[in-house]
C-alpha cells in the first residue's frame, strides 16, 4: 500500500506540473497605431449568443476594424441579427465544397474578404470586455506567428458545470500554464485566434485544414511546422464565454465532436501523464476499504479536491460542489471520450449545430 500512496501523490505533483498557472493577456504594452484588423465570425444557428458578442464589439473592438460575420447556412436569425449592428459587414458563406467543413470554409470565406493587416477569429459564443481585443493584437505582433485564447468559462444553468473537466483538459493538452511547456506549437484554441494575414496566407490559412474536425489544432500545428511561434492564453477577465447554452445534449455533441480525434493530437508523453493523473485520482476512491481509509489517503483525498478546485477556478466560474464530485466529472469524461472514439472511428461522422460531419 506504501508504494501505492507514494505513486498518488506522485500523480498529484504531476497534475501542477501540467497546469500550474494559466497565463493572461499581458496589459496595454504600446499606442502606436495598428495594422488593419478584420475581425472575422463565423456563425451558424448562433442567434442566442451573437447579439452578446456583437454588443461587446460595438463598445470594445480597435478603431476601425472591420467586423464580418460569415453567416455558415443558419435556420434561425443569426444573419438578421448581425445584419442589425450597423458597423457589421455580413457574408454568406455558399456553396459548401467537396472535403471542407462548415466552420473552416466560414473562416476562409471571411479571410478571403480581409485586405492585408491582422486577422482576429471569434466563435459566435465568445464574450470580450474592455480592450482585450486590442491588446491581443498587440500581443501577437510583438511575439510573432499565432495568438489565441482559451476564454475564461461562465456556466450559468446547473449542467454546464458539466464541462469543468473538459474546460481543464484543453488547458493540460495544450501545455498552456505547465511547468514544461511543449516545445513547438501543436495545439492551439480555437475561439479565439489572432494572426497576420500574411502569415495566415503562408501557412495555407483554413484551406490547409479544410478537412478537420479539429482545425485549432490543426491550424496550430501548421505555424508550429512553418517556424511560427504558437502563443496560448487564458481568457481571465477579459475574454468569457458560455459553453453549449443550449442544453445537456448540445454540451455532449459539442465535447464528443473533438475529443475522440483530440486525443491523437497530443505527444505521447503529455497524454500519458494526464492519464495517469486522472486515473490516479479516481482510483484513490477505490483503495483502502472505503471509509476505513489509511489516514494518508483521505489525505490525499483532499489534497486532490483542493487541486481540482483551484485548477477549475483557473478556466472557469466552476462551483465548488465541482470539485467535490471531480471523480464523478472524469467519468463523465470517460464517458464522452468513449462515445466521440466510436462515433469518430467507427461511425465515422460525428454531429453538430444540426450538421453530420465526416471524420473519415
Amino acid at each position: 500500500m506504501s508504494l501505492t500512496r507514494i505513486a498518488l501523490g506522485l500523480a498529484w505533483l504531476v497534475g501542477w506540473v501540467l497546469v500550474w498557472r494559466v497565463p493572461r493577456l499581458p496589459r496595454a504594452n504600446g499606442s502606436e497605431a495598428l495594422d488593419p484588423v478584420t475581425i472575422i465570425i463565423p456563425a451558424r444557428n448562433e442567434a442566442s449568443s451573437l447579439p452578446n458578442l456583437l454588443g461587446d464589439l460595438a463598445a470594445h473592438r480597435p478603431p476601425g476594424a472591420r467586423v464580418l460575420v460569415v453567416d455558415d447556412g443558419s435556420e434561425d436569425d443569426t444573419a438578421a441579427i448581425a445584419r442589425s449592428f450597423d458597423f457589421v459587414e455580413v457574408i454568406t458563406a455558399e456553396g459548401l465544397r467537396d472535403g471542407w467543413l462548415g466552420k473552416t470554409w466560414a473562416c476562409h470565406t471571411g479571410a478571403r474578404a480581409a485586405v492585408g493587416g491582422t486577422l482576429v477569429f471569434l466563435d459566435a459564443d465568445v464574450r470580450v470586455h474592455g480592450d482585450a481585443i486590442e491588446r491581443a493584437v498587440r500581443t501577437r505582433a510583438d511575439r510573432g506567428g499565432l495568438l489565441t485564447i482559451w476564454p475564461y468559462h461562465v456556466p450559468e444553468r446547473p449542467y454546464e458545470h458539466a464541462s469543468a473537466i473538459f474546460n481543464l483538459v484543453s488547458m493540460a493538452a495544450a501545455g498552456t500554464g505547465s511547468l514544461i511547456p511543449p516545445r513547438q506549437g501543436y495545439a492551439g484554441f480555437g475561439p479565439f485566434m489572432v494572426t497576420s494575414k500574411t502569415d495566415y496566407d503562408a501557412v495555407g490559412g483554413h484551406e490547409a485544414v479544410r478537412g478537420s474536425v479539429i482545425e485549432d489544432f490543426a491550424l496550430s500545428r501548421r505555424y508550429g511546422e512553418a517556424g511560427h511561434k504558437v502563443t496560448n492564453l487564458g481568457g481571465g477577465s477579459d475574454v468569457t464565454f458560455r459553453m453549449y447554452p443550449d442544453g445537456f445534449r448540445s454540451l455532449l455533441d459539442g465535447w464528443t465532436k473533438n475529443y475522440g480525434l483530440g486525443l491523437f493530437a497530443l505527444p505521447i508523453v503529455r497524454l500519458l501523464a494526464i492519464i495517469g493523473w486522472l486515473t490516479a485520482g479516481v482510483g484513490l476512491y477505490t483503495l483502502g476499504g472505503g471509509v476505513e481509509r489509511h489516514v494518508s489517503l483521505r489525505i490525499l483525498g483532499g489534497l486532490y479536491v483542493v487541486q481540482f478546485f483551484l485548477m477549475f477556478r483557473m478556466v472557469g466560474r466552476f462551483s465548488v460542489l465541482c470539485a467535490l464530485l471531480y471523480p464523478l466529472q472524469i467519468l463523465f469524461l470517460v464517458a464522452v471520450l468513449l462515445r466521440s472514439l466510436w462515433r469518430t472511428f467507427v461511425r465515422k461522422k460525428v454531429t453538430w449545430r444540426g450538421r453530420d460531419i465526416s471524420t473519415t
